[in-house]
């Protein structure tokens, strides 16, 4: 049972200058409270209100109307934002804007230092902090040569060192991998058992399983609140609002529509054990889905053509390139390139991505992944060995212009690449440079905001791009470089911080681009994206790559290389089965074949031997 509200809100409403004469109106009366001790996931689709509502928590923003108590205090006296901050610790979406120093440690220190904490203690609180989330071997590291996975790390332990009685976490895993995400459900159910409250904005449905509490908003309402397992059980509307159910539930609810009787759960050992008691004795037969040759094996019709990428025994080191930036700066020769003693941030790589295909690179944080495509995008160039894109050696500054022609790069935060007056001009401003002429460069223009979801009306085009919602902000952006329309283009983690809705328009983009014949390597953390999209996958480990091959392939022999970054749900939850007794696989020598990768190949498979009868 938890004790008296820590967070009060009585019929707020948040609204936000618009260019337009009426303000958009972000949050529409909400009234609801918080338990100190309680664990809150809030979920809702891109636009619903999230952000707004828990910035409100810690007195970051103020209601239009309505009384915001946080600790008994209001935020609307200005006075009381200071005690509020200080025991109200938030970690934003983008980690970078928490960054303030130069080194890990002092930036996890900055908070404590300014509450006036004693030095010893802050040494403590440091040290604990980072420990919490797996950076203490970073500690003197700079922040700006850490991955976005790593500075989000460090974001949390600055809130950490705080010492906060509510903890605020928006999207906090929305670029962490699978051990970054089950650490912070670590830290969070740590931070519960002592009693702190925890207020986390998601999109990952296996968080709000863990909460006590969800709340979903839509478009400024509060649509559902309750328990996951009774916000959970309205599962139309969840659809309806753009979002998904938790993967039990969706497999379940696939098999019901199959006709097979299987409990509509969000839990996975109830739904597991269901169906392996439903299963008759012997193997499950893998039966192909119709995207089976996407993940079962790399196209094969480009094994003669110049690869699109390809990494040739490349190293890079950062300090190395920072010794050779500061002697630019002063205007001294450079000394002939030595490889370093220490550890590299990409070790004697190696891979290549065929035209028309899609290559997912994946691993750890600080595994390389970054570094990699800034590498194929010419944005760095390698220590040793060499890049080439269709040909073209990244290292030769002469053929630059060529190359620019060659690859586009779609970046984490690629709103951030915003830059003009209108949305016309920002995503016209490729085409100019390639001197086409305008009827070339509108066509251009508007086919490519149609492919990321947005009408190319009048209206839009002459919208400043700063004055679109943040889901808005980065279609535009994803467009400007579709309309480049280069052979090969690099995207760097395109569905983080996206709402599920988001995430399916994004899947369907990709394999459009690539039934264009455009070759692309995309980074990400989300396993069930590999399995359903990838041709070819390279997997990184501490700079060095550790495994290269389709996704089957990877899967299901390489477990040593998967120990870092998971598997997909469908292959976890057929192992699963698989250890109550349902086997995937006939014989040792299909084994592989027949593990289900997907939801659904692995509905596929469940259908055919798990009984069918009318769905309670």
């Amino acid at each position: 049972m938890h004790s008296s509200p820590i967070i009060q809100l009585d019929n707020v409403r948040l609204s936000y200058p618009s260019p337009t004469a009426q303000p958009v109106e972000a949050l529409r009366g909400i009234t609801l409270s918080i338990a100190q001790g309680e664990h809150v996931c809030i979920l809702g689709s891109n636009g619903s209100g999230k952000s707004s509502l828990i910035q409100l928590f810690n007195a970051l923003i103020l209601p239009t109307s309505g009384d915001v108590r946080v600790l008994g205090k209001s935020t609307l006296d200005p006075a009381n934002a200071m005690a509020i901050r200080t025991r109200a610790a938030m970690v934003f979406q983008h980690p970078e804007d928490q960054m303030t120093t130069s080194v890990v440690a002092d930036d996890v220190a900055f908070g404590p230092e300014n509450l006036g904490v004693p030095r010893e203690q802050i040494v403590q609180r440091v040290d604990a902090a980072l420990a919490a989330v797996g950076m203490g071997h970073l500690a003197q590291a700079d922040p700006a040569d850490l991955s976005g996975g790593q500075k989000q790390r460090v974001a949390i332990a600055g809130a950490l060192a705080m010492d906060p009685q509510i903890l605020l976490l928006d999207e906090p895993a929305a670029m962490l991998d699978t051990h970054g995400r089950q650490s912070i459900q670590r830290i969070v159910g740590s931070l519960k058992r002592r009693g702190i409250t925890v207020v986390h904005v998601t999109h990952y449905m296996d968080d709000a399983l863990l909460a006590d509490r969800v709340i979903v908003l839509d478009h400024g309402l509060v649509a559902l609140d309750g328990t996951p397992q009774r916000v959970f059980a309205h599962h139309e509307r969840i659809n309806q609002l753009g979002l998904e159910l938790p993967f039990a539930m969706r497999l379940s609810q696939r098999l019901r529509d199959s006709g097979i009787n299987a409990p509509l759960t969000a839990g996975q050992d109830e739904l597991a054990h269901s169906l392996a008691s439903m299963a008759p004795q012997g193997p499950v037969r893998h039966t192909p889905s119709s995207n089976e040759a996407g993940i079962g094996s790399a196209p094969r019709n480009h094994e003669d053509a110049i690869p699109a990428i390809a990494f040739r025994d490349v190293s890079y080191d950062y300090a190395q390139a920072a010794s050779a930036r500061k002697k630019r700066r002063h205007g001294l020769c450079q000394p002939a390139k030595k490889r370093p003693s220490g550890p590299l941030a990409l070790d004697n790589a190696s891979f290549s991505l065929a035209p028309g295909s899609l290559t997912a690179l994946v691993g750890h944080t600080g595994s390389g992944k970054s570094t990699s495509i800034e590498l194929a995008c010419a944005l760095k160039v390698p220590l040793t060995g060499t890049v080439k894109v269709n040909g073209i050696d990244t290292a030769d500054l002469r053929l630059r212009p060529r190359l620019r022609k060659e690859i586009g790069y779609v970046s984490q935060l690629p709103e951030r690449q915003l830059f003009a007056q209108t949305v016309y001009e920002d995503v016209a401003f490729g085409p100019h440079n390639l001197g086409l002429d305008e009827d070339e460069v509108r066509e251009r223009v508007a086919s490519a905001l149609a492919k990321t979801g947005l009408e190319p009306t009048e209206a839009l085009l002459c919208r400043s791009p700063f004055a679109l919602s943040g889901g808005q902000q980065r279609c535009v952006a994803l467009a400007g470089v579709l309309s480049m329309r280069q052979p090969v283009l690099v995207l760097d983690e395109p569905m983080a911080g996206l709402d599920p809705r988001g995430r399916e328009h994004v899947r369907a983009l990709l394999q459009d681009l690539k039934k264009q014949g455009t070759a692309l390597l995309v980074v990400t953390h989300s396993m069930d994206d590999v399995a359903e999209l990838a041709d070819h996958v390279v997997i990184l480990d501490h700079g060095r790559v550790v495994a290269d091959g389709t996704p089957r392939e990877v899967f299901t022999t390489r477990a040593d290389a998967l120990e870092s970054i998971g598997i997909p749900s469908a292959q976890a939850f057929a192992e699963r089965l698989a250890s109550m007794g349902l086997s995937f696989a006939a014989s040792s020598a299909n084994a592989a074949e027949n593990i289900p990768l997907t939801i659904d190949e692995l509905v596929a498979s469940l259908t055919e031997v798990l009984p069918h009868g009318a769905a309670r």
